[in-house]
């Protein structure tokens, strides 16, 4: 499939699949889509940017027009584990090779593998089929997926037995582990579809009353919608335009975060009772970015455009969390007062207490591209994922004290 068709149907897939607490590969999706726009503003300003190939933070790419080069993280200490196994992914009576790995939590997961002789979406005469793992990936078993045709294919699991295949035109569900499959046209998603495209209790950002295909559909603004697309009575008290940078979080502990940004200024609206009331909290100068930890009880602001800062939520305020290194790129709360930092250079470690761990046998495995940088996101049970370009990384543990495991 041409590059320009693969980066339109992003960019319609952005208008229904939102931040954290979605399916895996979403955040991927939608960063790619915030540095497209960013360049694309910046030209306009008559300012020179350099368009990312990779899944960069979008957040830090709106300023690295002006930084001046990062320094890179020193070495911290190593982390406390110090472990990394690897493991092959091999589907028996299956020749392919892995293409894509998304997991759910620590030990369920599913696998895109295909018989092409490079990674091409669009080649002629390959088999592709989708496996699925329950024990962390040491065993893989085949679904009964239908024939998948060339062409875009994204993997958006909710859980371990229900899957959405999302592909140019249609969509193939399961929702019993791949024993049985359905397939659906872009303009009548079925209820799982809808369901994969919002959070955990059934809600998303979208047009209100809106028809057709999820991922193309526009309005002039957008709502807080139930999965089928009827509004909330009470919406939150912003308004968030469909090509703003607007985000619909939910923790595990229920509540509901609304994040917005314009003109480089981030409103954090959020509620306690499913959308009934909604409050503003004041904002943190600076911040760009908002993560939640996966049990919901750590809420902190992000910037990495330097000066690198945290803020972490206390009360309805925000306090200063802890420095940040030089070079940091991304941030994800995985929880126990820990965050997961990735750096320009490839480096990956944790902040907590207040000290950078770095988690040196990762290092090497996250450098082969300096123009791209790692996904990185906490599953819900706490397990941290890591994408980058043919490297899948799965850290198992609480806080810093993480197992990885390498998939190939």
């Amino acid at each position: 499939m041409p590059e320009t068709a693969i980066k339109e149907m992003f960019a319609e897939f952005e208008a229904a699949a939102r931040e954290t607490f979605r399916p895996p590969g979403v955040p991927a999706a939608q960063r790619r889509v915030r540095d497209r726009r960013r360049h694309r503003r910046g030209m306009l300003a008559g300012l020179a940017a350099l368009l990312l190939a990779g899944s960069a933070g979008g957040y830090a790419v709106a300023h690295r027009g002006d930084r001046s080069a990062p320094h890179p993280t020193p070495s911290g200490s190593p982390s406390p584990d110090g472990k990394l196994t690897e493991r092959e992914v091999i589907l028996p009576g299956f020749p392919g090779r892995l293409r894509d790995l998304r997991f759910v939590d620590g030990r369920a997961g599913w696998a895109l593998l295909d018989t092409c002789p490079a990674p091409d979406p669009a080649a002629e005469g390959c088999r592709r089929t989708v496996a699925r793992t329950t024990d962390a990936g040491a065993t893989w078993r085949s679904t009964n997926v239908p024939e998948i045709p060339p062409g875009f294919v994204q993997l958006l699991p909710r859980d371990g037995e229900r899957l959405t295949l999302m592909l140019d035109r249609r969509y193939l569900v399961t929702v019993d582990g791949g024993v049985t499959w359905t397939s659906h046209s872009g303009e009548s998603p079925a209820e799982e579809i809808l369901r994969t495209f919002s959070t955990p209790g059934g809600l998303r950002l979208g047009c209100p009353h809106a028809t057709g295909d999820i991922r193309g559909q526009m309005c002039r603004r957008w709502q807080v919608l139930r999965f089928d697309g009827r509004p909330l009575p009470h919406q939150p008290p912003v308004t968030v335009p469909p090509d703003s940078e607007g985000a619909l979080l939910e923790g595990a502990d229920g509540r509901l975060w609304l994040t917005l940004v314009e003109r480089d200024q981030l409103t954090v609206v959020t509620s306690d009772d499913r959308g009934d009331s909604w409050r503003k909290i004041p904002p943190a100068t600076g911040a760009r970015r908002l993560t939640v930890s996966p049990d919901g009880r750590e809420v902190w602001l992000v910037r990495t455009d330097r000066p690198n800062r945290v803020w972490r939520l206390v009360g309805d305020r925000w306090r200063p969390g802890p420095a940040l290194p030089d070079d940091t790129s991304q941030v994800t709360a995985v929880g126990a007062g820990a965050l997961l930092v990735t750096s320009w250079y490839g480096g990956i470690g944790f902040v907590v207490d207040g000290r950078y761990v770095d988690i040196r046998e990762l290092r090497d495995l996250l450098r082969d591209d300096p123009e791209q940088h790692p996904d990185i996101a906490a599953l819900p049970d706490g397990t941290v994922q890591v994408l980058y370009r043919n490297v899948r990384l799965l850290g198992t543990g609480r806080g810093a004290d993480r197992s990885w495991i390498a998939f190939s």
